[in-house]
């Protein structure tokens, strides 16, 4: 197999512009296909769903399992390329630190299958599709409020459904009543009315107020932020006046 010699390629002016011009032209497919990426993590979240609540037969959930394997593929394969394409830069740390900072959340949504215990992990998939919409503040502003923090709570929802409904001693016998475990978990009030009692059950519990601590903290950090920022522009405002 014949070995590419990417620092030779690099230092050779026209092979730098021909890298920059595929750089450029991923970049502009990797753009449009951001759209297809949502879309399909939303379908993934789905099968999990119709998988925890129908409760299928098994050769219908044998179906659907291999249906989320196949989008788990594909997003997989879209880190793959980003990275294969990235190679000729990564030979400084500071390109790996970039790689890792704008594409930490592909690299989490291609490790979550391997917890295999912690399917609330699932939810990733549809935060990657979704990452290219949090660009600006008020954007992300809006996507917490309106969807990151719906969705951990139903996938949290789901995974301890899934755990509890047949366990001995479970007080989690409903889909309703794992919304409301999950309400009263992220806020971390924590009634004691619902509560796993299986391992699996409680290792989703802990992950959740993790997560609901960090939401809330990243949401209040971002109103803050653009609160300043329009105080800020008001005074600017003001004193060119």
């Amino acid at each position: 197999m014949t070995r590419v010699d990417y620092p030779r390629i690099m230092a050779n002016p026209m092979g730098q512009r021909r890298y920059e011009n595929l750089l450029a032209r991923a970049d502009r497919i990797f753009a449009q296909s951001e759209f297809g990426f949502m879309v399909l993590g939303f379908a993934y979240l789905g099968l999990y769903s119709l998988e925890v609540l129908l409760d299928p037969p098994t050769e219908i959930a044998s179906a659907i399992r291999s249906a989320s394997m196949v989008i788990y593929v594909i997003f997989v394969t879209d880190l793959i390329a980003r990275f294969a394409l990235q190679i000729p830069r990564l030979g400084k740390l500071e390109t790996w630190i970039t790689f890792i900072r704008e594409n930490w959340l592909a690299i989490l949504a291609a490790i979550a299958p391997a917890f295999r215990s912690l399917r609330v992990l699932r939810v990733l998939m549809v935060l990657r599709g979704l990452a290219p919409y949090m660009v600006r503040r008020s954007q992300q502003v809006g996507l917490i409020v309106g969807v990151s923090f719906p969705l951990v709570l139903y996938t949290a929802a789901l995974s301890v459904f899934e755990a509890e409904r047949d366990a001995v001693g479970s007080n989690i016998l409903s889909f309703p009543d794992a919304l409301w475990w999950s309400v009263v978990s992220v806020t971390t009030v924590g009634y004691g009315d619902s509560f796993p009692v299986t391992g699996q059950g409680r290792a989703v519990a802990a992950l959740l107020m993790f997560v609901g601590i960090g939401l809330f903290s990243s949401l209040t950090a971002l109103i803050a932020a653009w609160v300043f920022e329009g105080s800020r522009r008001t005074d600017r405002s003001n004193n060119s006046e």
